[in-house]
């Protein structure tokens, strides 16, 4: 008996080893910019990793191509590929059903620390079926751009006049801190605007220093337009500094700057 029962043990780790019990994971690289075709097959995994661009935000686009079952192109509703795009443990972006009719996915952008990895989780969901997809990520890099992690007055991104900066907010941990200093004597004025695609608005605050708060934050609606958020008296060398947090939506967009009005 003990040895019918090792033998079986023997044999389920085997088949378990051999992939029998699970789905395999396949692990691939992508670079920033860059567009690769990959293919899975039933419901096991890829994971395609990549650095987070130097400068900018990025978004993910994901596109399936092709069904193979039986060796012939076959087309339902009901075979398709699902996404998930995690950084540090945390999931960012999750979404299923990408079937072939729905042509290229587009992710919301996200800003990350530059050079973070970040990875992407593609599985099937049909077990006799190939599946053929391409993938890219885009770097939505504008110049200007927040510098992550820029989460905390400590680390805030430094802002100049005559120049706009752009930013994200990926979710409703996220904030983003900026500091201006004075290069001399004057009233300044700092505006923003909401550049998301979707209804929502963001908050944005003025702080006199890293923990004083210049009194409320102003909300910023989508499709408003450039609204002021503060005009201040600087002496030169003086530090000001705008905090810029979710208001309504995961994922939004915006523009910073400032301007000498006196």
């Amino acid at each position: 008996m003990k040895k019918l029962l090792g033998m079986t043990a023997a044999l389920f780790a085997a088949f378990a080893i051999a992939g029998g019990m699970k789905a395999s994971a396949t692990e691939y690289s992508l670079n920033v910019n860059e567009e690769k075709e990959f293919s899975i097959i039933g419901s096991d995994e890829n994971v395609i990793e990549f650095k987070a661009p130097k400068n900018g935000a990025f978004h993910i686009e994901v596109v399936l191509t092709d069904t193979v079952k039986n060796g012939k192109s076959e087309n339902y509703d009901n075979i398709s590929l699902t996404t998930k795009m995690s950084y540090n443990y945390k999931t960012m972006w999750n979404l299923g059903n990408i079937n072939r009719d729905a042509g290229w996915v587009k992710s919301p952008e996200f800003c990350l620390p530059a050079g973070s990895t970040v990875s992407l989780n593609v599985k099937g969901n049909f077990n006799d079926c190939t599946f053929k997809y391409k993938v890219k990520v885009v770097n939505d890099g504008d110049k200007y751009f927040e510098k992550e992690d820029n989460g905390s007055a400590k680390k805030a991104t430094s802002i100049k006049v005559k120049k706009t900066y752009s930013g994200v907010i990926n979710d409703n941990e996220d904030v983003d801190w900026f500091v201006f200093k004075a290069p001399k004597a004057g009233k300044y004025k700092f505006s923003a605007v909401n550049t998301e695609d979707h209804h929502g608005w963001t908050s944005f605050t003025g702080y006199k220093s890293k923990n004083k708060a210049d009194g409320n934050y102003v909300g910023i609606y989508n499709e408003t337009g450039w609204k002021k958020i503060k005009t201040v008296s600087l002496k030169k060398g003086q530090k000001y500094y705008i905090k810029v947090a979710r208001g309504y939506n995961n994922n939004a967009t915006y523009k910073l700057k400032v301007k000498k009005v006196k």
